[in-house]
């Protein structure tokens, strides 16, 4: 006699342990293979940044994804080509220069403050000797970094072309795919709960999108910006410093003061001062550079760039920067402030869910994702109309 097929079913209790068990399984390996994951971490950002601008372009035209994938792999090798054929000489020249020109900053330095250890200042004595020292440590210590690893790459040549490889495959798929993955994703969802979770994904893509693309477009403009002050002022190795700071925006709150520290401490050894000045005011005007530049940054560029989705109170700021850092380096430090703003998102859904407070009103689309929808044409008229009046 045969029995019925009954198919297994898993109580509340056996769904929490199989997704806790998962969920640790996959962090330990993870963790085992980490050395492998940055080629794909890499294609997956990049098929991130990169997909709205396919999607854009495939539905203006109505040519495939892989030709205009194709198209943006030529255009980034011409331009990456082009930068390294130009930039890439100067900035190693610049580095070498830095790092053979070390230990006559550590002796300037050592001049600067012979006979300056300690200052009086309103009947106060401060005492300069730790200041000295940690100067000159900065300086060895970069300069020994320069000398060793700027014009090196961090794996062999080998190792680099393979994950060189692997990058660009797997980010060719992700964006060929991204719908096809997108539709999955959201498959993953029962029924009854996708457009709630929908909602919730699209305020965290928000979120990222703009904050990754902001500081990209932020390097580039701070970079830009900086080289042409210092480069008309004479700096030394203006380039690589002007490199360095637009790099170090990536930082909150840390980066850019490190970055003017480092400028402001290379004019203040500067043999050659322009227009008259002295050394202290050639070091203040770049100071007062870096300080009107960051005005125009908090105030105007970082707005307009990434609006205010990342907005958060400066304490909590402060706090995601050092808890970022401690627990995960330097790449702690940089996605430190978009995962607190989706925590926050986070946090503030299961606060309406824990006290049954409705969802609030969905926000009309300002986001470049949303922005990417085709204009209704019934909407055209009315704004030529407008125009018109």
């Amino acid at each position: 006699m045969s029995q019925e097929s009954v198919p297994i079913r898993f109580s509340a209790r056996y769904k929490l342990i199989t997704t806790a068990v998962i969920v640790a399984l996959t962090i330990l390996f993870f963790q085992h293979i980490r050395h492998v994951l940055p080629p794909f971490i890499g294609a997956i950002i990049t098929a991130y940044l990169f997909n709205p601008l396919v999607t854009w372009l495939q539905r203006r035209t109505g040519m495939g994804r892989a030709i205009w994938i194709v198209v943006l792999y030529v255009l980034a090798f011409l331009l990456f080509y082009g930068l390294f054929i130009w930039i890439w000489p100067i900035i190693v020249e610049q580095t070498r220069d830095m790092a053979r020109a070390a230990p006559q900053l550590v002796n300037e330095i050592r001049s600067f403050f012979e006979g300056r250890e300690q200052i009086e200042l309103g009947g106060f004595v401060i005492d300069l000797a730790p200041l000295e020292d940690q100067l000159i440590s900065v300086v060895r210590d970069m300069g020994a970094w320069m000398s060793g690893n700027v014009p090196r790459l961090v794996f062999s040549a080998l190792e680099t072309v393979i994950y060189i490889l692997v990058y660009l495959i797997i980010t060719f798929y992700l964006l060929l795919e991204a719908g096809q993955l997108k539709t999955w994703s959201s498959n993953l969802i029962p029924a009854p709960y996708r457009d709630e979770i929908g909602s919730l994904g699209r305020q965290i893509d928000a979120v990222f999108s703009a904050y990754i693309r902001g500081q990209l477009l932020l390097i580039v403009i701070m970079s830009v910006l900086l080289y042409i002050p210092l480069s008309i002022l004479q700096v030394p190795y203006a380039l690589v410093i002007a490199v360095a700071s637009g790099t170090l925006e990536i930082l909150p709150i840390i980066g850019p003061w490190s970055a003017a520290g480092i400028a402001i401490t290379a004019t203040l050894f500067q043999t050659e001062i322009p227009f008259g000045l002295s050394g202290l005011g050639l070091a203040a005007m770049v100071g007062a550079i870096y300080f009107l530049l960051r005005q125009i940054e908090d105030h105007f560029i970082i707005p307009n760039i990434m609006g205010p989705l990342v907005r958060l109170h400066p304490a909590m700021v402060i706090f995601a920067i050092l808890a970022g850092g401690a627990l995960g380096g330097a790449f702690g430090l940089f996605i430190s402030i978009p995962l607190a703003a989706v925590v926050r998102i986070l946090l503030s859904y299961l606060y309406r869910k824990m006290t049954d407070q409705p969802e609030p009103p969905a926000s009309p689309p300002t986001t470049t994702r949303e922005q990417e929808e085709p204009a209704k044409p019934a909407s055209q008229p009315k704004s030529t109309e407008a125009l018109n009046h």
